[in-house]
């Protein structure tokens, strides 16, 4: 049987991968990477009411499915009332997830027993695992220029409020009872070093 990989599918790091919303023809492909995680940045846990495919071959294959909130949750519409007809308009976000959606990824991801590990949004060119990717370069020392042009091979284009989320992306990241040891390889060192003066973001761990 041919295997057939989810659109848009790569490897960022080695047994770290990414891609579109896997559907069922995916699925033997998915199988072959021996993944241990799957991360989904959607709007909605993804449960077998939402998609029991997925989560059956989750459970059968012994993967665990997390999600990650990412997007606009879908709100059941309401009879409004006659009398209120004022509309608030809410000014949309500049870009679709905050830093504690790539805070929260690479928690996980720091520590090389969770792979191999899958990652996905909504769609094959879902913007959101751009930006948890170009994030996550920068624990790696990409320089601003790679981590563009990376971007821009997943996406038509990259605007004003993309480019300052990813340049202003510094935080420092707390990870609690885990060994340095299990940290993954693409982490640089100075990521993870308490003299490191740079403006890059920076990873402590606690006991």
């Amino acid at each position: 049987m041919e295997l057939v990989s989810p659109l848009q599918f790569s490897v960022v790091q080695p047994t770290l991968y990414r891609g579109s919303y896997p559907r069922e023809i995916n699925l033997p492909f998915l199988k072959s990477l021996q993944l241990k995680k799957i991360i989904s940045f959607v709007p909605e846990e993804i449960t077998k009411e939402v998609d029991a495919v997925l989560v059956n071959f989750c459970e059968e294959h012994y993967i665990e499915l997390i999600h990650i909130q990412s997007g606009k949750v879908k709100q059941k519409k309401e009879k409004k009332k006659k009398e209120d007809k004022s509309k608030v308009k809410r000014k949309q976000k500049q870009v679709p997830i905050e830093y504690s959606t790539v805070i929260e990824c690479v928690k996980i991801l720091i520590n090389k027993n969770n792979y191999p590990c899958y990652m996905h949004g909504v769609s094959d060119n879902d913007i959101v695992i751009s930006l948890v990717v170009a994030c996550l370069r920068k624990f790696s020392f990409w320089s601003n220029i790679a981590i563009m042009n990376e971007f821009l091979v997943y996406n038509s284009s990259i605007n004003i409020h993309e480019r300052t989320f990813i340049e202003s992306f510094n935080s420092e990241i707390i990870i609690e009872n885990m060994d340095k040891k299990d940290i993954v390889n693409w982490i640089h060192s100075q990521s993870t070093s308490s003299s490191s003066t740079s403006m890059l973001p920076k990873i402590k761990f606690e006991s």
